[in-house]
């Protein structure tokens, strides 16, 4: 039987979760009941638990953001940065974890360098390279430039997923015949679909919540959900109704997306934590 010091500490730890849950969450949650209430209430100097719903703030911003064209914006190059990243990420990953690449190493290293360089760094010189080369104000140039940005990350960690698939897979299709792109598409493939969902999530979350590109390579008509934010600062002040209404937009698609993924995410986040 367990001791009562054992469960006072079982029941501290699931304490201790509750809150850390709930600390991440109580924002959201304010946000999404903020999206519904009045002017009055939101601009109230103490806060306001108790208040009757309104949709004032989503007819606004229905009807004038214009916000079912930025959010179709949002799903196209998402969607499409994503497929582009994992179709990129899995051979990239697959060469360096199987063949003896030369320098191996240094070309680990450089692509997690790539990963710590800020995109404000180099939006400058993007900016005037694309607009020469006619890429502004397109999808394609969202879709280049965030793929360009996640891939890296993409690229290690898919090799770590690669890494803890047997060799000796690798070795009976090859001796079953297959070429090396035969053994990526006939074994890799189909036993790293955990680790391509999970890095397929975070890629589409990064791009989801992508601003500084978005809001720096297109104009208004092509720009996603998350730049359209800034129609709330305007002259008469924030718009803090609309903005958190928007807000609520931005943070549903992506929280059903994971919720409805979690079994792949429990599986790719846990694969390969126990070896042997």
């Amino acid at each position: 039987m367990r001791t009562k010091s054992k469960l006072g500490a079982e029941w501290l730890m699931i304490a201790a979760n509750v809150m850390l849950v709930a600390l991440f969450i109580f924002p959201l949650a304010w946000m999404v009941l903020g999206s519904f209430k009045s002017d009055a209430d939101l601009l109230s100097p103490s806060p306001v638990w108790f208040f009757s719903p309104t949709l004032d703030h989503w007819r606004f911003i229905l009807s004038n953001w214009d916000v079912e064209r930025h959010l179709t914006n949002s799903v196209i190059v998402s969607l499409a940065t994503t497929f582009l990243t994992l179709a990129l990420a899995l051979p990239a990953a697959y060469g360096l974890s199987r063949f003896p690449v030369w320098r191996k190493d240094a070309i680990t290293y450089n692509l997690l360098s790539l990963k710590m360089i800020p995109p404000i760094a180099s939006i400058v010189p993007l900016f005037v390279l694309l607009r020469q080369v006619g890429l502004y104000d397109t999808y394609l140039v969202l879709i280049l430039l965030n793929t360009s940005f996640q891939l890296p990350f993409a690229i290690l960690v898919m090799k770590s997923f690669v890494d803890e698939i047997p060799r000796e897979i690798d070795e009976a299709a090859s001796v079953d015949g297959c070429s090396p792109l035969g053994v990526l598409w006939r074994t890799i493939l189909p036993l790293s679909v955990s680790g391509l969902v999970c890095i397929g999530l975070f890629v589409f979350i990064f791009t989801w919540n992508e601003f500084l590109i978005a809001n720096t390579m297109v104009g208004g008509k092509l720009r996603p959900l998350p730049p359209v934010v800034g129609l709330a600062l305007t002259h008469r002040g924030i718009l803090w109704g609309p903005a958190l209404a928007l807000g609520t937009v931005v943070l549903v698609p992506v929280f059903f997306l994971a919720f409805s993924l979690s079994r792949y995410m429990a599986r790719g986040l846990t694969f390969g934590a126990v070896k042997g």
